[in-house]
């Protein structure tokens, strides 16, 4: 069987360590003097977010209720970037200065133990924040003390921690002494926040080219590939946030052989543990060490003559008989053997018997040397002696009107036996009673209308005639 090929990727996601899969805050700015305040989201994800899901809050000193609430709207798309102000941001003259933004809020200005804060869901469901919810901390950032008040924040590349924990000592929460400096950002004075996306959480990506067989699956960033395409997957580790792995999968066809088989109509084939009588179509995959498996695909079919044919008694005389070849199949040769020790290859002779009962059979061979055989017995009738009180026709089809076969007779000699046969030399009735009457039936199923026989023993003689059954 063929070798799974696996790609198992370690993933060492450490406390200090933000998840992709979520937004993160990566500037703010807060206006000299004033209380202008601006910050910049950014997606890192590699697919879209529904913005309607997310807040921005504004938490004043120490207050954990949040003085002021704006929802997001719209999408954001994969590595873009969304900028968010308050109203003051455009204010002219004073020290404020009109930059451009995405989303305008009338949302409270801040200082420097204040914070600002991305929730998911308007409530405490923390995604990212800048200074300390519920603890008024001036913080230290970059070694620069207040660095939350007139100063511009921007997030190094590399830094990848979403401040979502409240607790002021975990690695993803801001402190809550104001002695603890905060690194992974760089501090300048107020400037307009950057437009464009130029954050980039995330190392040089891999490459990795494969190939599997078709069939087969590859198991990369959490899930077995059965397609060809390319696909990504985020791998973390150090103080980075890690990397973007690009995996190249391509499909390898597997070979593929044709096998027909062909045999006469009578035979059989036995594949893979199974006998086939019928034309058939299957496949299975064959195992080829080192390799893709081949992909068999075998047709099997079945052919040759089949041997079919029929009789009849001239209706002057029943010794002799009309044979006619009723088989299917192309060029194919015929032989009969009338059962008397005589043969024919004709397709249709004619033959002369004496009475008696004979064995006729025929004998195909087609041009790839598949043959057929058929055989019945043959019943010919003595007609040296004539009984004209056997009646030769009855009509058992319940009108009422000769339905049943009988003897017009009182009584019959001690060794009275009458029996009945068709004509491939069946039995269907037989009686020691004079007065019997038959019904047309054999085993308690009516007889389809044809040439039957009667056979009459009557005081040491055996008299013999044709019978018509008529429904």
């Amino acid at each position: 069987m063929r070798l799974l090929k696996s790609l198992y990727l370690l993933l060492i996601c450490v406390s200090l360590q933000a998840q992709t899969d979520d937004l993160m805050i990566v500037e703010y700015v807060d206006w000299d003097p004033g209380s202008g305040w601006a910050i910049k989201i950014y997606n890192p994800t590699s697919s879209s977010i529904n913005l309607s899901n997310y807040y921005v809050q504004v938490y004043n000193g120490t207050n954990t209720s949040a003085t002021g609430t704006q929802q997001l709207s719209g999408q954001l798309a994969s590595g873009a970037s969304l900028i968010i102000s308050n109203a003051n941001n455009h204010q002219a003259g004073a020290g404020f200065q009109a930059c451009n933004d995405d989303v305008r809020t009338n949302l409270n200005g801040v200082n420097d133990d204040d914070c600002i804060a991305l929730t998911f869901g308007n409530g405490p469901n923390f995604v990212d924040m800048v200074g300390l919810y519920g603890v008024a901390v001036k913080n230290r950032v970059d070694g620069v003390s207040n660095a939350l008040k007139w100063q511009k924040l921007v997030r190094n590349n590399g830094n990848c921690i979403r401040y979502s924990a409240t607790d002021g000592s975990s690695p993803n929460s801001w402190p809550s002494s104001s002695s603890v400096s905060v690194g992974g950002w760089t501090v300048s004075s107020p400037s307009c926040l950057s437009t464009g996306n130029n954050f980039n959480p995330f190392g040089n990506a891999q490459v990795q080219n494969e190939s599997i067989c078709q069939g087969d699956s590859f198991f990369f960033n959490n899930q077995y590939l059965t397609a060809a395409g390319i696909y990504y997957d985020t791998s973390f580790g150090g103080a980075a946030c890690g990397q973007i792995n690009r995996l190249n999968l391509g499909i390898t066809p597997a070979p593929s052989e044709q096998k027909l088989y062909e045999l006469c109509s009578q035979d059989s084939i036995r594949l893979n543990g199974n006998w086939f009588k019928n034309d058939t179509l299957f496949s299975f995959q064959r195992s080829n060490p080192g390799a893709c498996d081949s992909l068999i695909e075998v047709e099997i079919r079945f052919s040759g003559p089949q041997a079919a044919f029929d009789w009849s008694y001239f209706p002057t005389d029943s010794s002799s008989l009309q044979f006619y070849d009723e088989s299917v199949g192309n060029a194919y040769s015929r032989l009969w053997h009338f059962g008397d020790g005589d043969s024919s290859s004709s397709a249709n002779p004619q033959h002369q018997y004496s009475p008696g009962i004979y064995t006729v059979s025929l004998t195909l061979v087609d041009s790839n040397g598949c043959s057929s055989s058929l055989n019945y017995q043959i019943y010919i009738p003595d007609q040296s002696i004539s009984l004209p009180i056997l009646p030769n026709v009855f009509t058992p089809n319940g009108d009422g009107l000769n339905d049943f076969y009988h003897l017009s007779i009182a009584d019959g000699p001690a060794d009275f036996q009458v029996t009945i046969v068709d004509r491939y030399g069946l039995k269907v009735f037989e009686s020691s009673d004079p007065q019997f009457k038959w019904d047309g039936r054999y085993q308690g199923q009516a007889l389809g209308s044809g040439t039957y026989f009667i056979q009459l023993q009557w005081e040491g003689q055996v008299l013999k005639n044709f019978l018509s059954l008529q429904n």
